[in-house]
C-alpha cells in the first residue's frame, strides 16, 4: 500500500513538472547576450593541512593572504602586491614561513556569465599556481567574444 502511494505521488510530481515546464518557454522576451569578458577581482590563499581530521586524514585549511590590485582594463593586465597576514589560529609560524609565491591558490571575479580558463601554461583555478611568472587566462563572454587577461605579481611580501 505505501508503496503504491509513493508511485502515485511520483507520477504526479513527474506530471505537474513536465506540464509545467512547458509554458516556461513560451512568449519569452530575447534578451541580448552578455558581451562582458572581464576580470573584476583576483584573490590568492595558501592551503595546507590543518589540525583537523577526517577518518584519520588531515582536512585541508587555508588562509586568505593580502592582496592589492591595479588593474589596466585596456591592456587587460592585472598587477597584485601579495602580503601575508600574521600567524594566528591553525595558521602558525611554522606553516607561515612556508608561503612561497610559487605555491598559492588563486581565485577570480568574472563578468556575469563569462566563463574562464587558464591559457599559456598557466594551471587552471584551483589548483598550486607558480606565480613567479605571469598567469594568463582567457576569459571568454556569453556572446563568445574572448579577451586574454595577464596577471603578474609585482611584490611579496612574507615577514
Amino acid at each position: 500500500m505505501k508503496r503504491k502511494l509513493e508511485l502515485a505521488i511520483a507520477c504526479i510530481v513527474l506530471l505537474l513538472g513536465t506540464g509545467l515546464s512547458s509554458c516556461i518557454k513560451k512568449d519569452l522576451p530575447e534578451f541580448a547576450s552578455f558581451d562582458a569578458n572581464e576580470i573584476t577581482l583576483v584573490n590568492a590563499e595558501y592551503r595546507f593541512n590543518g589540525s583537523a581530521t577526517m577518518n584519520g586524514q588531515p582536512i585541508v585549511a587555508y588562509q586568505k593572504l593580502n592582496v592589492t590590485q591595479t588593474v589596466d582594463k585596456a591592456n587587460a593586465t592585472i598587477n597584485l602586491a601579495i602580503s601575508v597576514p600574521a600567524a594566528s589560529g591553525q595558521f602558525t609560524a611554522a606553516e607561515k614561513a612556508k608561503v612561497a609565491q610559487s605555491n598559492l591558490w588563486f581565485y577570480l571575479n568574472i563578468s556575469t556569465a563569462a566563463t574562464v580558463s587558464p591559457t599559456g601554461g598557466t594551471p587552471a583555478l584551483g589548483d598550486p599556481t607558480d606565480a613567479t611568472k605571469a598567469l594568463k587566462y582567457v576569459v571568454t563572454a556569453a556572446n563568445g567574444t574572448s579577451r586574454v587577461w595577464t596577471i603578474n605579481i609585482t611584490s611579496f611580501t612574507n615577514n
